[in-house]
């Protein structure tokens, strides 16, 4: 019985299939609705799918990876005013990726003073 050796050149292949060459940052657009305490953004990212998407929000911005292949979608971005990000949400469908947060009212923690 022969044995079959994989040649380094495949595995090298392989290697090069998995490593980010191309860094991009996305096409983005950003709408502050300060009446109904909501911002969104809308991020282009075309032909990657929904579970090679990364975000992670804080409360005055996000942070965002994106994988297609040997290319990565890569983003720190200021959401434009403090947030909840607790009641952060996203929906990616058909290559855009649109996040909804909750802008922070500052009298949420207010305590009152007594006089």
């Amino acid at each position: 019985m022969a044995v079959v050796e994989k040649k380094p050149e495949i595995m090298e292949n392989k290697t090069m299939e998995q490593e980010v060459m191309y860094r991009v940052f996305p096409d983005m657009s950003r709408t502050i609705k300060r009446e109904e305490k909501i911002i969104e953004i809308e991020v282009s990212l075309p032909g990657v799918k929904k579970e090679d998407i990364k975000l992670k929000a804080l409360p005055t911005w996000f942070y965002l990876t994106a994988r297609r292949g040997q290319m990565e979608y890569s983003a720190n971005q200021s959401f434009g005013a403090e947030i909840v990000p607790e009641k952060t949400t996203a929906k990616y469908e058909h290559g855009l990726l649109v996040i909804k947060a909750v802008i922070k009212d500052p009298f949420d923690d207010a305590q009152e003073v007594k006089l």
